[in-house]
């Protein structure tokens, strides 16, 4: 017979270690259209989505200038409009933004535009219209997200260069710099 002793009180707290590592496989998912058999990167962080120039539209001056996650500029030179299909039973027609880019990107404002959502654990791209996927493939891109973003001396990033403590995660190690204490007063009720 087993027996088993229950015991009044709290759970002893079991800790948990993290350590990161970079992962072995890339995580950035690559959609392929069926017509122009063009591979895009499906960028959440990405605010536009973009294709690359070619070097006849290189020799232009830039009619704008975005700002990469990396802060250096990426120069746009037009925009082009192309109709894709993902086999998700429906032709997404959009305008792209022609920069200096390697790879094409499916930016935040494609995906929110279509309802698509990217799935890394499965390798596709959802549809949430049609219930649809188009399956992908995961690949190494060595791209930054595109913010846009008018000029770097506007007021805003004055700001925030006078005060970089406002960009950055606190350190959960460093003493609280407070006297606020919060607490639950609580009454025992007895029989």
């Amino acid at each position: 017979m087993c027996s088993t002793v229950h015991m009044a009180g709290k759970r002893n707290q079991q800790r948990i270690a993290a350590t990161y590592s970079l992962p072995k496989e890339s995580r950035r998912l690559f959609i392929r259209d069926r017509i122009t058999n063009i591979s895009f990167l499906v960028d959440t962080g990405s605010d536009v989505s973009l294709i690359p120039a070619n070097v006849y539209q290189k020799r232009n001056s830039s009619q704008q200038t975005f700002l990469a996650a990396n802060s250096s500029n990426i120069n746009v030179y037009g925009q082009k409009t192309l109709s894709l299909n993902f086999n998700l039973r429906r032709d997404f027609i959009w305008t792209f933004l022609i920069a200096d880019v390697s790879t094409p990107i499916l930016g935040a404002d494609f995906l929110h535009y279509f309802e698509l959502v990217p799935d890394l654990r499965n390798k596709c791209l959802r549809d949430t219209k049609t219930k649809l996927q188009s399956v992908g493939h995961l690949k190494y891109a060595n791209l930054h997200s595109v913010q846009i973003s008018i000029s770097r001396d506007t007021v805003f990033h004055k700001l925030l260069k006078e005060f970089p403590s406002i960009t950055k995660l606190p350190n959960p190690n460093q003493p609280v710099k407070h006297n606020t204490v919060h607490h639950i007063v609580t009454k025992v009720l007895l029989w």
